[in-house]
């Protein structure tokens, strides 16, 4: 098997900002069980790379079907993968020791956010659009309305070290930030 890890032959062309194998432990990758939360349309940038990572397991974790099912017609270089419709909010996470959140929190009332990230007890990768104001909902599914606004401090009280990608994100001619926010947990 072509080591996808080590070679940019397959893997989407991405800045490096956002390329995920400069942010993962790829040398204990096929020993992690992995929790993404938000399978998304499955066209970000960030959902596209998650193909071609080895890990131990990889569940998809979803509040829209639709989604699941975009994600379950890919390949993916996991040993294991599962689709699951549920939400975050309720959900347990003691099985995994990564839990991966690309787009999400803005999406929950802010208080529901921060109770998911303090009730998280493995380490927690997010990357999160910090916007001045709420954007159009242009997906048409209920599930991507933002509702809660977010700063890197929001992060930084709560143990995560962070990385602010100064205007990352251009739409409708407005330019915001975007951050990277990492709590390791051993």
């Amino acid at each position: 098997m072509l080591d996808f890890l080590r070679c940019n032959v397959y893997y989407p062309e991405v800045v490096p900002d956002i390329d995920l194998r400069l942010r993962l432990f790829f040398n204990k990758a096929k020993k992690m069980r992995v929790l993404n939360v938000g399978a998304g349309s499955g066209y970000s940038a960030l959902a596209l790379q998650l193909m071609f990572f080895p890990f131990k397991s990889l569940t998809f974790l979803d509040v829209h079907e639709p989604y699941l099912e975009n994600a379950k017609a890919r390949d993916y270089a996991a040993k294991e993968v599962h689709f699951i419709k549920g939400d975050i909010r309720n959900f347990r996470t003691e099985d995994y020791d990564v839990v991966l959140m690309f787009d999400i929190l803005e999406h929950l009332p802010k208080q529901d956010s921060l109770e998911v990230i303090d009730d998280i007890a493995c380490t927690q990768i997010v990357f999160i659009p910090l916007e001045k104001k709420f954007r159009s909902n242009v997906y048409g599914a209920k599930s991507q309305d933002h509702l809660s606004l977010w700063t890197e401090d929001n992060f930084k009280c709560r143990g995560f070290a962070t990385e602010l990608l100064t205007g990352f994100h251009e739409e409708d001619g407005e330019v915001f930030d975007a951050l990277w926010a990492v709590k390791i947990i051993k």
